[in-house]
């Protein structure tokens, strides 16, 4: 993909998601590296319309969110991303979406990460957040990716071409159906 193919399909994703965080106060962000789905446009519009935004930086084995209010406050850290620079204290938003990348999703809200397992660690803590897989159509999957028990499944996946949901209930297991939904943040229905 080239850059120019990249903005593109990112705008595209961000015009979606926006679609779905308006109403929100909150929302936790990734910054993306070259193959992910850009996500500066998103931020860009998240903080247009009034959203505090937050970024993860890693220490050791665990992953904090920062609020940052430029994208001037993030620096290449741990393995390359963009991360905040500031050292103070780490934001606590627990129902807050939370944007998140990966190499693949499939089509039953499975997310196949990079193999650290920070998000997964995150959301093993903080488990009232929202997950939402944000990517580029073709990481989507249609056959079923391998997943662990503590792997955390995305309630929505949002693509430059549409928005997939996984209408789960909060704790209700892999593969038990669609048995309702429940509102968890404005706009984001489960």
């Amino acid at each position: 993909m080239t850059p120019g193919q990249k903005e593109e399909k990112s705008r595209a994703g961000a015009e979606r998601m926006i679609s779905l965080l308006k109403g929100e106060d909150r929302v936790l962000c990734y910054a993306d590296l070259p193959g992910e789905m850009g996500t500066d446009e998103l931020v860009r519009r998240l903080w247009d319309a009034g959203i505090r935004t937050a970024f993860p930086k890693v220490r050791g084995d665990r992953m904090d969110f920062y609020e940052i209010r430029s994208m001037d406050g993030l620096t290449p850290g741990a393995m390359g991303i963009r991360e905040p620079e500031g050292t103070g204290r780490p934001v606590f938003w627990p129902e807050a979406p939370v944007i998140t990348p990966g190499l693949a999703f499939d089509l039953e809200g499975g997310r196949a990460g990079y193999g650290a397992g920070y998000y997964d660690r995150f959301f093993a803590e903080e488990p009232d957040h929202p997950a939402v897989g944000f990517c580029f159509e073709w990481q989507i999957t249609e056959e079923p990716l391998a997943l662990d028990a503590h792997d955390r499944p995305m309630d929505l996946v949002v693509t430059e071409c549409r928005i997939h949901s996984f209408h789960r209930k909060r704790g209700e297991a892999e593969g038990a159906g669609t048995a309702g939904k429940k509102t968890i943040t404005h706009n984001i229905t489960l």
